[in-house]
Formats: structure tokens, C-alpha cells, sequence
């Protein structure tokens, strides 16, 4: 669980504004994880988040960024999602991804390439990718991260 969380936690931070670890726990409650403000501190020192400041509004706030090391994972699926797919739909402990003609392959191996630990593996077509999750009760959690990577135009 701890694992999963934190992968979320990268996604998250990665792909967002994040300005408060109480924002953090809203954004992961929204997607099925149970966590304290305390457990979500423990989680942004052990992965090494930072929080730098930004320009917003004409105002200097600050936000958390993901270390290094871990960008090139998140910012590949993020990007593969967030441009490529249309559509989320889950089933049972199917996930299907819907993309323009040519694009599933591509967004099969960035979800590949992440390392969910609760998908068991994807199989991309022309325009459609499957993705299977390991348990049907992990699929509602898994198809939440694909919309917020897709944001809000996902169905």
C-alpha cells in the first residue's frame, strides 16, 4: 500500500500544482487511499519532494516538485495520457484506454514503463489499450489516476 501510495504521490505532484501536504491528502483520498496528514509528511520526506516557490496571480506560493530521478517515468505517461487518450472506462479489473489511430502502443508501453504495481500488464492495439489490473477492487483507484493524469475531459 505504502508503494502504491507514494507512486500516486509522484503522479500527482508531477502532473499539478500541489501547494500543501492537506491538498495532498485531499488529491489521494479522491483516489481510494486512506491517509493522515502525518503519513503523507513521511511519504514527501522519504521520497525527497521539495517545495519551491512559484508566480501565481502575481503572487509568490509555493509547491512541491518530484526529484529527479523520478520525472522521466511520470512526465512519459503523464504526457502519453494527457495528450493521447480520450476515454477511461473500467470493468472488472479491465481498464480501457481509447486513443486516436496509431497512439496505443505508445500509451501501452508509457504504463508499462511506470511500473504500477497493480497492473499486471497492458496490450495496446491501433486505438485502443488494454490494461489489466491485479484485482478487480484496485480498478475503481486505477482508473481515478488515469483521469487525473487526462484531466477532467476524460469519460
Amino acid at each position: 500500500m505504502k508503494d502504491n501510495r507514494q507512486r500516486a504521490i509522484l503522479t500527482l505532484v508531477a502532473t499539478r500544482p500541489v501547494h500543501s501536504q492537506e491538498e495532498l491528502v485531499a488529491l489521494l483520498e479522491r483516489q481510494g487511499f486512506d491517509v493522515t496528514q502525518a503519513t503523507v509528511s513521511r511519504d514527501i520526506k522519504e521520497l525527497g519532494l521539495a517545495k519551491v516557490p512559484i508566480r501565481e496571480n502575481g503572487s509568490e506560493i509555493f509547491k512541491y516538485v518530484v526529484p529527479t530521478a523520478a520525472v522521466n517515468y511520470v512526465s512519459r505517461l503523464h504526457r502519453a495520457v494527457s495528450e493521447l487518450v480520450t476515454t477511461v472506462e473500467g470493468s472488472g479489473n479491465i481498464i480501457v484506454l481509447h486513443t486516436p489511430p496509431g497512439s496505443a502502443m505508445l500509451v501501452a508501453s508509457a504504463i508499462d514503463e511506470a511500473g504500477w504495481p497493480e497492473i499486471v500488464g497492458t496490450l495496446g492495439g491501433d486505438d485502443t489499450v488494454l490494461t489489466v489490473v491485479r484485482s478487480a477492487d484496485e480498478t475503481a483507484v486505477v482508473r481515478q489516476r488515469f483521469i487525473d493524469l487526462k484531466g477532467s475531459s476524460a469519460a
